[in-house]
């Protein structure tokens, strides 16, 4: 079956398909019983816009990509949740790519990015990613790409993020204030700037206290699969921590599952402190002192960047962004 084409709908209501093309964008020259009647029509036969055609006449899609590594089920939804409603309100329809934390994935992703001739990306990098070069087709035909959260940064990208090393200097700062000294830090995957960023803040905020810092101490976990077991070795060794820094909500919900299976109180026989996206730690008990890294912020900023890059990229001065994070002091340490 042939596709329906506006001349099909001209040719069936009796009118020129300027016509039919004008009343189907609800052009105030066209009356309105005709308007009706090609709209009936239309639906009728199951007629929809050519978009091929329109964005080739205007040279623009009106799509905008994002590559995300995964859909995590704490940073990710609000972060997706804000950039939809952004390029929506601007015009824009979001496509979302899955890397699954690969870069073949990812290369795949800006592969279907180029087919779908995407006005612009967003891209989250995955734990493979080492360099941008991948990038290169979509940047030297003009593409415009900021990159988001987890970022690997030059002096040419845009960027929006958050100051990873200063958050982390900030949490363990509140421990050593509590007078805790024997720190531990779960963090994700080495691969990753944002990990590297935020154990550097660790380390340099435990020597900035003169606080031992134990390699024992410091778990990076790539599969979660693994994690509760090595958390569980590290929590029931004798001299274990005092007090846990987790980098996100996932590894903090692993933390306090087994905090609760070893039958340890919080905060009086361990503490914990989280980077967060600010929900979790109300639905723990007790509820849990963290730096808040709202992802709905970060989501809100960079698609918005995005679309000044696309419509007024001469006019964009602040290519990269760096977001505030706080503390927010609750009850687990």
């Amino acid at each position: 079956m042939k596709r329906i084409t506006i001349r099909d709908i001209a040719k069936l209501v009796g009118v020129n398909p300027s016509t039919v093309s004008r009343a189907l964008k609800d052009h105030p020259d066209i009356g309105k019983v005709t308007k009706e009647k090609i709209n009936q029509v239309a639906k009728e036969l199951g007629y929809f816009p050519n978009y091929q055609a329109i964005h080739f006449r205007q040279k623009k899609s009106q799509l905008i990509g994002f590559i995300i590594p995964e859909m995590g089920r704490f940073f990710a939804p609000d972060l997706v949740r804000a950039i939809e409603e952004i390029t929506k309100k601007q015009g824009y329809h979001l496509i979302i790519f899955q890397s699954n934390e690969l870069l073949e994935k990812e290369i795949e992703c800006i592969h279907l990015c180029q087919r779908f001739g995407v006005d612009g990306l967003l891209v989250a990098v995955s734990r493979e990613t080492q360099n941008l070069e991948h990038f290169n087709t979509l940047i030297q035909n003009e593409v415009p790409i900021v990159f988001v959260d987890k970022v690997l940064k030059t002096n040419e990208n845009a960027t929006v993020d958050i100051n990873d090393f200063k958050a982390t200097f900030t949490a363990i700062q509140h421990l050593a204030k509590k007078n805790y000294e024997n720190i531990a830090g779960i963090f994700a995957s080495e691969n990753l700037t944002i990990t590297q960023e935020r154990r550097a803040g660790f380390e340099a905020a435990l020597a900035h206290y003169q606080l031992p810092l134990k390699n024992e101490f410091c778990l990076h976990i790539n599969q979660v699969e693994d994690a509760k077991e090595r958390i569980i070795h590290l929590l029931q060794q004798e001299d274990r921590p005092d007090a846990i820094f987790t980098m996100s909500d996932e590894l903090l919900t692993i933390v306090m599952q087994v905090i609760y299976q070893e039958k340890l109180k919080v905060p009086e026989d361990i503490a914990v402190i989280s980077m967060s996206n600010g929900y979790l730690p109300y639905y723990t008990n007790p509820p849990v002192t963290h730096i808040k890294h709202s992802a709905y912020s970060v989501g809100q900023t960079a698609a918005n960047l995005l679309v000044d890059l696309i419509e007024h990229p001469k006019q964009v001065l602040k290519r990269q962004i760096e977001l505030e994070t706080y503390l927010v002091e609750l009850d687990s340490c």
